[in-house]
């Protein structure tokens, strides 16, 4: 099978590729960034996905890339929405007339956390909820990423939307894990929305799921969250962190930033269901992973 990923020198794209490489693929991989690694299955293109004219023939493309990390949402949104959006556009335009088998477009629980935090829809929140946005500009991302969703939803052809939520794990950067860890390794941990809750999800537990996704034909241009229901405030995970790290240190706690969704937790019924799925990794197994790697 031939694959085109982008975003694959990312977090998630850069486990899916190391992955599907381990089967009879071949991928090619487009990321402004060096992906690190060589193989002889894999063609690495390191360019601007909004200004590539010409993509190869693949069988089916998955869609990862975005301007993604919580600081940009607020620094530099205009940026975030213009690659969001562009990038997606570019990409269909290419393949709405090239007989793909399917089109996997990464989006995002941010497309449907309104309906949670502003409405007060019910958790667990299902892939059903309407999309749902205030004016601030952290919305930003989630915007861009709904935008690019209907977009794809819009042709008629096979594709497949993916929700991740919250996946951790070794490799990522920008957001909340991670920079708790660096925080905790500096001998100063600070925390940012303390109250908020989040589901979290290993990243071998979440490349194992998509695979599924990808290949489940009852999930044909469907929706599907990938995520865990056990939900846990993001002090509890501090703790957690802490105390694997054996830190004594006093913990600074500070409110979340304006427009920082409260809750998330997914609905994960069509995974258990269908392709009767559930998480292996622990959240304290994969913490510990996640600081060896950093440590």
């Amino acid at each position: 099978m031939k694959y085109l990923i982008t975003g694959s020198a990312g977090f998630i794209g850069k486990h899916l590729v190391n992955r599907l490489l381990k089967g009879n693929n071949y991928i090619f991989s487009i990321d402004r960034k060096d992906i690190g690694f060589k193989h002889k299955n894999l063609k690495h293109f390191k360019k601007d996905l909004t200004k590539i004219k010409k993509f190869p023939s693949v069988d089916i493309v998955i869609h990862l890339a975005a301007y993604n990390g919580t600081r940009f949402f607020y620094e530099d949104p205009l940026n975030v929405m213009k690659d969001n959006i562009l990038s997606t556009i570019n990409l269909v335009d290419f393949y709405k007339d090239k007989n793909l088998k399917n089109f996997i477009y990464a989006g995002t629980p941010e497309s449907i956390a309104g309906a949670t935090d502003l409405f007060g829809m019910k958790m667990p929140c299902k892939e059903s909820y309407p999309y749902v946005f205030d004016s601030n500009v952290r919305w930003s991302y989630g915007m861009s990423k709904t935008l690019g969703e209907l977009y794809i939803t819009s042709v008629k052809w096979k594709y497949k939307v993916i929700r991740y939520f919250n996946v951790y794990g070794p490799g990522q950067v920008e957001h909340f894990i991670p920079d708790f860890i660096e925080s905790v390794i500096a001998g100063k941990p600070k925390l940012k929305g303390y109250q908020n809750t989040r589901s979290f999800l290993y990243v071998d537990d979440a490349i194992s799921l998509t695979l599924k996704v990808i290949k489940e034909s009852k999930l044909q241009n469907e929706i599907v969250n990938v995520g865990s229901e056990s939900e846990t405030s993001i002090l509890d995970v501090a703790k957690k962190i802490m105390n694997i790290m054996k830190c004594e240190k006093k913990l600074v706690l500070e409110d979340h930033p304006k427009g920082s969704v409260l809750r998330r937790c997914p609905d994960t019924n069509k995974v258990k269901n269908i392709l009767h799925f559930s998480p292996k990794t622990t959240l304290e197994e994969g913490l510990k992973k996640t600081i060896k790697s950093l440590i």
